[in-house]
């Protein structure tokens, strides 16, 4: 065996590890998205490996493949690298990780070019796609069905909606739904009487879960992804079709015989735009405020926060309850932040995949074109590429089998190996380093976000506190602000003070304005301490920890750890069970709430 057989055997070997038991990795956290929750970090281990290989797999072969779609995925690329250079980038670091992930996004669809898979090849990938589904649905059945009150995953069983690996309903729903279109795709392309019973298995199981899921994203993505892949399945074969309706057809049914199944939302709840409709309408004016150049990478949670509090204070808008990074819409996102170029990256790349899918037949461009339509509708309503690693991976999986389908690849001679070699090492040795070290960090943060008597020194003993920095950071100004306070170290406040006043200028979060309300307070600045408690109540005016500052400091036997409790920065509501306490919420009202 040659070392281009040996990669494309450790290829697969990873791939199956990633979708059988990587991709459902669960560890304790306390909620949140991205590598706040730790499945995350697992799949980018397994993501950052698939691409070393593919980089691995050039060397050895000493050609690059690619097709005319990775040319324009490359060209889109530096579209979105363009706002990077604007002047207006004060806070642009906020927003690297998003590009890395981006980019690390299209070196996968390269790396997966590089080992020109056969055509059952690639099947068998998509079927390992389709049994991470299945996996996700047993899982999430488990949660609706079987867990008892105190069970050790942490599942609130009262939420009455499963939300799997991903901790989010919404985000459950669209894998749910991309791996049952999958799942219907591959039974018409496959002629194996085993495999047609595990994807017939797989559709019912996960239309169970989107049933049960309740998740207006879910349904509206399997809605419009049927209604593309039927005249395809139509045409290909009538009784597979028919199978794969009749498995929709008993997982509904399943489904509807759970009698609260449509307790919690009823159908005109759901028919409601709920708080999207005000935030589309906020985001859209500052979009035609600033359209060409937008506000700024890493900017929009500032720049959101502001611009709505001032229209609320005009009278021009209703004050939100939620604490918005992201509005829900990845169009809206990139264009408040970074103006017309990634938006001109994004239009590039969606109309070349069109022109692809004009390469075949009809039916067959919209059963394609159904494959992938799940995770994009889902991008226009939330951020699931961004809280959930595994959709971003499976996503770029899909358009590079659309692209494989098209068979408009080419080769070129490529020579300088060493280096790609020392690249494909490097890039998943690193990787796994952060993301292990990570995964500590999630341990300890949560150890003492948990604990009934938190101990500082738990958290001392992080090596890698860059995703929590946060968390970290405000532990960390609570636990000074209270020693300085008993200590009566004057020098002390003043020094948190100046901190505090450039964090607040970075990340205006709520529990950092109160930090440095009770830190004025006790270096006798009121003045300061109420200008800095009226503009934290302007910028939040629904924030109710921030509304009864000043009553928690006139009654509290131990003003600073009182109030300071009440505003922890982590507060997970689509599963209540991890939030630090009860009154956590007072304090911030995570946005997921919109995503209910």
């Amino acid at each position: 065996m040659d070392l281009q057989q040996k990669l494309t055997r450790t290829f697969f070997i990873s791939f199956t590890l990633l979708m059988g038991f990587g991709a459902h990795y669960f560890q304790h956290n306390q909620g949140g998205s991205g590598l706040e929750l730790a499945v995350n970090n697992v799949v980018w281990i397994f993501f950052s490996l698939l691409i070393g290989l593919g980089l691995w797999k050039i060397s050895a072969q000493q050609k690059i493949i690619y097709s005319k779609y990775t040319a324009i995925i490359f060209i889109a690329l530096g579209l979105f690298f363009v706002p990077v250079f604007y002047p207006n980038n004060v806070l642009a670091d906020q927003s690297y990780t998003r590009l890395l992930g981006l980019f690390a996004g299209i070196l996968l669809f390269l790396s997966l070019q590089q080992f020109n898979f056969a055509r059952q090849q690639v099947e068998k990938i998509l079927l390992l796609v389709v049994l991470a589904g299945l996996i996700q649905a047993c899982y999430s059945l488990m949660q609706d069905y079987l867990l008892s009150a105190d069970n050790y995953f942490g599942y609130n069983v009262g939420y009455g909606r499963p939300y799997g690996i991903f901790q989010q309903p919404n985000v459950l729903a669209s894998f749910m739904a991309t791996t049952l279109i999958l799942s219907g795709y591959l039974l018409q392309r496959i002629d194996n009487k085993k495999l047609h019973i595990f994807l017939l298995l797989t559709a019912m199981l996960n239309i169970w879960v989107i049933t049960v899921a309740m998740s207006r994203t879910g349904y509206l993505g399997t809605a419009i992804a049927l209604v593309l892949i039927a005249p395809w399945a139509w045409q290909t074969n009538k009784k597979r079709l028919g199978l794969f309706v009749l498995a929709i057809i008993l997982g509904t049914g399943f489904a509807s015989m759970k009698g609260d199944a449509l307790g919690a939302r009823n159908i005109e709840v759901m028919k409601e735009g709920g708080a999207r409709v005000q935030m589309y309408q906020n985001s859209w004016d500052m979009i035609k405020e600033k359209p060409l150049l937008g506000y700024g990478y890493g900017s929009f949670e500032k720049s959101y926060l502001v611009t709505t509090a001032e229209k609320v204070k005009n009278g021009q808008s209703k004050p939100e309850s939620a604490v918005l990074t992201h509005p829900h819409n990845d169009l809206l996102f990139w264009a408040i932040e970074g103006g017309v170029a990634p938006i001109l990256g994004i239009l590039l790349l969606l109309f070349t995949f069109i022109l692809l899918l004009c390469s075949f037949k009809l039916s067959k461009a919209l059963a394609l074109l159904a494959l992938v339509v799940p995770i994009t509708v889902h991008t226009q309503t939330e951020y699931p590429l961004y809280h959930s690693a595994l959709h971003w991976l499976v996503l770029i999986v899909l358009v590079f089998y659309v692209d494989y389908e098209s068979e408009t690849t080419h080769q070129k001679r490529f020579t300088p190996t060493f280096f790609l070699r020392v690249t494909g090492t490097l890039i998943p040795l690193f990787t796994a380093i952060f993301m292990v070290t990570n995964l500590f960090t999630i341990a300890k943060i949560t150890a003492f976000e948990r604990s009934q008597n938190p101990d500082i020194r738990i958290l001392m003993h992080i090596v890698n506190p860059l995703v929590f920095d946060t968390n970290f950071t405000f532990h960390l100004y609570n636990f000074r602000l209270n020693g300085a306070i008993q200590s009566g170290n004057k020098a002390e406040i003043k020094q948190i003070i100046n901190e505090l006043e450039t964090t607040v200028y970075r990340s205006p979060k709520p529990f950092y304005f109160h930090i440095l309300y009770l830190a004025y307070k006790h270096s006798e600045q009121p003045e300061k301490a109420l200008q800095t408690l009226q503009y934290a109540r302007f910028l939040y005016p629904k924030d109710k920890g921030l509304k009864n500052a000043d009553a928690v400091q006139k009654s509290a036997s131990s003003p600073v750890s009182t109030a300071l409790t009440t505003h922890s920065p982590k507060v997970d509501v689509s599963s209540n069970d991890l939030s630090i306490n009860k009154m956590a919420s007072d304090s911030i009202n995570s946005e997921n709430e919109v995503s209910q």
